[in-house]
């Protein structure tokens, strides 16, 4: 069975599924090398991110699901192993798995060699390395049921005595950012998985399901294979990560799923996730969190030399993204009109008088978040720069308008749809990634005021700095 994954014997992005310290599955996003020859697979985590390193110093068995938009879904299940040590090595090793520094992304490349790059973002590479093997393998077989294919079996143990002081999680409001994303993306039939604990092995199980909003809640459907009875430690989650890792979007829900067959009511307890919108802005940002994150850190792993790491792996740098010159303009009016729509439909929710409208375009407000994060990563991967009568067009968004909200909403969606569209039938199926395809409906959720006024000023931080991140490439300052 591991040699037919030889197909996936690349640095892709994964999702990691591991068991917090009180035994409830968790998601995160990882960037991931799987050896079939080997039966392992290699990811890493940055020092000052323990989050992972604390659940498998509790919990070493995990499960880590590949699921995209052009492949079938494929999981693994296995044993964790945690390596410190020597930074410098570590983040070799790294390199290696990834094929190269900039092999994955040009601006990881930019910051192994240039020297203000890589001081900022030296804390950044500062990694721990964690090796899975693998035990077990699930795969969709005929009449769409998963097939699970043991290769191996656990041997490490179910559970270890967790570090101390560790208490329960706090409960997180189901307000805010990360809320409103979640429930859009689950509204637009984004991709969305379960995560139990499965009781015999004391391991997590995951796998790819349908869920929905309705009734004024969540509704997922269940697959046969993580049973039908009542789950009170599961974990739901709807995420959207390209394999560049240039624009990354994940919001999870820990809760309890209801009993019985069909469509199961899931209950959300609290709520967990990250937003990564692409170009080199964000990675900047990225950089300084991971410096202030390990400053207080005492891990064991060494500050790495990381010119010397770079230059041990070898490698090359990704080349740009090609596309036709009609695709890339389409991708700029995309880009152009939803960094400009995004805090406009954000501004008119927290505004409506209406409170039947507020959901609507709230919805509709992160739908044009998520385009415009698409355009723009696909901007940055061929390395494109903005046209400065972008910022007219954009600009232009912000004019007032006579019409009633939602109709001037419609307009704009109407407008971005037929972009999209356009998009649709010229882009291969595997840079789909992230492109709502579902019109948003009202599903009965009355949104936060506060988090709608939150949103809304994020919503416009966030289109200025896409702006000018596409604007910097025609300076020479960050290369």
């Amino acid at each position: 069975m591991l040699s037919q994954l030889e197909g996936l014997d690349r640095f892709l992005q994964w999702d990691l599924v591991t068991l917090n310290p009180w035994g409830t599955p968790v998601w995160a996003a990882v960037g991931a090398r799987l050896l079939p020859d080997q039966g392992e697979i290699w990811t890493s985590t940055t020092v000052g991110f323990t989050s992972k390193v604390r659940n498998l110093t509790v919990h070493p068995r995990v499960a880590m699901m590949r699921w995209t938009v052009a492949g079938d879904p494929v999981v693994i299940r296995g044993e964790a192993t945690v390596h410190s040590g020597d930074g410098t090595e570590n983040l070799a090793q790294l390199f290696r798995l990834m094929g190269g520094p900039g092999a994955q992304r040009e601006f990881f490349g930019i910051s192994s060699e240039h020297p203000f790059w890589r001081r900022l973002y030296g804390e950044y590479w500062r990694r721990v390395l964690i090796r899975v093997r693998i035990t077990e393998i699930w795969s969709v077989a005929e009449g769409q049921k998963w097939a699970n294919h043991r290769v191996g079996r656990f041997t490490l143990p179910r559970e270890r005595r967790p570090p101390s002081p560790i208490g329960p999680p706090r409960r997180r409001a189901h307000s805010g950012r990360l809320q409103l994303s979640g429930l859009q993306m689950l509204a637009d039939g984004m991709p969305s998985a379960l995560a139990v604990l499965d009781r015999p092995s004391r391991a997590p199980l995951a796998l790819p399901v349908r869920a929905r909003l309705r009734h004024g809640g969540m509704e997922v459907m269940v697959p046969a294979e993580l049973g039908s009875g009542a789950e009170r430690q599961a974990s739901l989650v709807t995420r959207v990560v390209d394999d560049s890792y240039e624009m990354a979007r994940m919001v999870g829900w820990i809760g309890a799923v209801g009993g019985g067959e069909g469509w199961r009511r899931f209950s959300p307890r609290s709520v967990y996730g990250f937003v990564k919108p692409p170009g080199v802005v964000p990675d900047v940002a990225a950089g300084l969190v991971a410096a202030l994150a390990a400053a207080g850190d005492r891990s064991e792993v060494s500050r790495p030399r990381v010119r010397s790491s770079a230059r041990q792996a070898g490698g090359e740098t990704v080349p740009p993204l090609r596309l036709p010159a009609s695709v890339w303009a389409a991708v700029e009016r995309l880009f152009v009109a939803a960094a400009g729509d995004a805090p406009w439909l954000g501004a008119a929710a927290a505004l409506a008088k209406v409170q039947d409208d507020q959901f609507p375009l709230a919805l509709l407000a992160q739908r044009a978040t998520m385009e415009r994060d698409f355009a723009h990563s696909l901007l940055v991967r061929g390395h494109r720069p903005l046209a400065t009568v972008g910022l007219v067009g954009a600009a232009r968004s912000f004019r007032p308008r006579r019409t009633q909200p939602m109709v001037e909403a419609r307009r704009r969606e109407r407008v971005r749809q037929l972009l999209t569209d356009e998009l649709r039938q010229t882009l291969p199926s595997d840079l789909m990634f992230g492109l709502p395809h579902t019109p948003p409906g009202d599903a009965g959720i009355a949104p936060d005021p506060g988090s709608l006024t939150s949103s809304v000023a994020l919503s416009l931080a966030e289109s200025a700095v896409a702006v000018v991140d596409r604007l910097l490439p025609r300076l020479p300052l960050w290369r």
